[in-house]
């Protein structure tokens, strides 16, 4: 120590800067290969904290997974209740297929402390068969038997093998009998916990904002301490209710929002907003013009409607109006999900002129739902049939609320609307003849009894194989043959949200609200770390 103090006594001022200069010069290339360390070999960690604010265009109207129509109210279930797929324990088939013992997991609890329990589950099926077309998911559970097992075990028996059966069991998301069991299926919607729901999600409701006006401006959520899965790493998630797209856009210009989602087409000035991600998501969908043959007699032709879907240039439709964002079809089967050949385009309009030159004074009246995008293409499909001969083209652009009144009571020539498969081998809802009238959703009409047989036939079918692949094919072309409607595209959901979120997302979305399938993964806080564990954590931290 002493030899110490006499060098640093006796070094000039010279060697002290060299020295100083030295040492600073070593503590930087350290500082440098720690930080470069960190930044190759570190991996950044998702941590528990923050929040965020979703965008919805619309109202909340009933928060109730029995009678959730709109996007808010379906959204808002997502986010509030659990798919039975994660309160299940197992599923066992019976060797005929045709039952389905349903076991949960145990200590399952609602978000008020009370249990759930099979009784719910029983109680949720039943509502439905009681609600009838009231209920959306009536044609789901139409005729099938639930009975209790035990406190955690149902038993569903289905009439006869249901390829798809075990998908509607785990999308199914449940009510609770102790707070829905007193009230008359008539009165449920006037319940006050269709808005402020007790659910089993990851979120349960904290407050709720209103103008004087009642209209409902955003929802405020917090965790749900008593979820059975996986925590959300976001612990506070609030949903922003706007009236229009502009509205929605000038919030996101601002920052007030940092997601929201599009069902149809991007437009320019969300590509301008700052700090932005795009993420387009596939979804088993497609618009398509359906023809009435009922309510307009010239449609019973069937060389008229091929000569109708000839005149349309569907490849004009998605350059100039759709900006490439969609996908050109030609039949119900959606070849690009199914990684099926795409069938060449049918525009031949020298055809479809001759054709319907030679039907006179045909009148056609084009219902429509009130959206910008789908608008625009209904004026370039009227174009492009004027200019093929058609005499005159009435186009009738519609409230959401008044075109599901139009599409119960089958009133229009021409529907031009989106369908939306739960299940993308499954056309059966689509296109069978028993679902030609309300509540089914053969928008056209359409009875084919080989069409038939073969839809029944791969419901009833233990797997999806290669031969069902192409009997679907052969399904695809027979309905092209007959032309019941003009197919035209079909698109993703594009969900838009700031860089600073980051989470999960599934492949394929069979319903706008699956977006939020793995939103316990969604985070908005991020630490690195180098080596060690790198899974996961919830602990609360600050974004670095």
């Amino acid at each position: 120590m002493q030899s110490i103090k006499l060098i640093i006594k006796n070094i000039t001022h010279k060697e002290r800067v060299l020295l100083f200069v030295a040492g600073s010069i070593l503590i930087l290339a350290l500082i440098g290969i720690i930080a470069l360390t960190i930044q190759t070999k570190g991996v950044m960690k998702p941590v528990r904290g923050g929040t965020f604010t979703e965008g919805i265009i619309g109202q909340p109207v009933m928060v109730n997974p029995v009678g959730a129509e709109t996007v808010a109210d379906k959204d808002l279930v997502a986010l509030l209740y659990s798919p039975l797929s994660d309160l299940v324990n197992t599923i066992e088939v019976s060797p005929d297929r045709k039952q389905y013992a349903v076991k949960l997991k145990e200590d399952l609890l609602w978000s008020d402390g009370e249990h759930l329990t099979s009784d719910d589950v029983i109680f949720t099926i039943e509502l439905i068969q009681k609600m009838g077309n009231d209920s959306p998911l009536y044609t789901e559970w139409q005729g099938v038997s639930v009975t209790r097992e035990s406190e955690l075990q149902t038993v569903m028996t289905i009439s006869q093998p249901f390829t798809f059966f075990e998908r509607n069991i785990q999308t199914l998301r449940i009510i609770p009998r102790h707070i829905f069991g007193s009230i008359p299926p008539k009165n449920l919607r006037l319940s006050a916990y269709n808005f402020e729901p007790v659910g089993s999600g990851p979120y349960v409701v904290e407050s709720i904002d209103k103008r004087k006006d009642g209209f409902i401006t955003e929802y405020n959520l917090s965790e749900n301490k008593l979820y059975a899965g996986t925590p959300p790493f976001i612990p506070n998630f609030s949903i922003k209710f706007f009236a229009d797209m502009d509205a929605l856009i000038h919030e996101a210009e601002l920052r007030t929002i940092q997601g929201f989602g599009i069902t149809n087409f991007v437009p320019d000035e969300v590509f301008s907003l700052p700090r932005i991600a795009i993420k387009a998501i596939s979804m088993p969908r497609y618009y398509a013009l359906f023809f009435n043959q009922t309510n307009n007699p010239a449609l019973q032709n069937r060389e008229l409607r091929n000569a109708l879907n000839k005149a349309i240039n569907k490849d004009r439709i998605i350059k100039d109006i759709l900006k490439e964002q969609g996908t050109r079809i030609e039949g119900p089967l959606l070849r690009q999900l199914a990684g099926i050949e795409k069938i060449p385009s049918t525009y031949e309009p020298e055809e479809a002129a001759r054709v319907i030159s030679a039907t006179d004074n045909l009148t056609l009246a084009v219902v429509i739902p009130e959206i910008p995008i789908l608008e625009a293409v209904a004026e370039k499909v009227r174009e492009d049939w004027i200019s093929a001969g058609v005499g005159e083209v009435n186009i009738y652009p519609l409230p959401i609320s008044d075109i599901q009144e139009v599409i119960k009571s089958r009133n229009y020539d021409v529907l031009l609307f989106g369908n939306t498969y739960k299940n993308t081998a499954d056309l059966f809802p689509f296109w069978h003849s028993s679902f030609r009238f309300s509540p089914g959703m053969n928008l056209s009409l359409y009875k084919n009894s080989e069409v038939d047989k073969t839809l029944e036939d791969i419901r009833q079918t233990k797997e999806i194989t290669q031969t069902q692949i192409d009997r679907l094919i052969k399904i695809d072309e027979q309905i092209m043959s007959d032309a019941p409607a003009s197919f035209l595209f079909s698109m993703p959901y594009f969900y838009v949200h700031t860089t600073r979120m980051d989470g999960g997302f599934p492949d394929v979305m069979f319903d706008v609200s699956d977006r939020f399938l793995n939103v316990s993964s969604w985070n908005v806080n991020r630490v690195r770390v180098i080596g060690g564990d790198t899974s996961t954590t919830t602990e609360d931290n600050t974004t670095n």
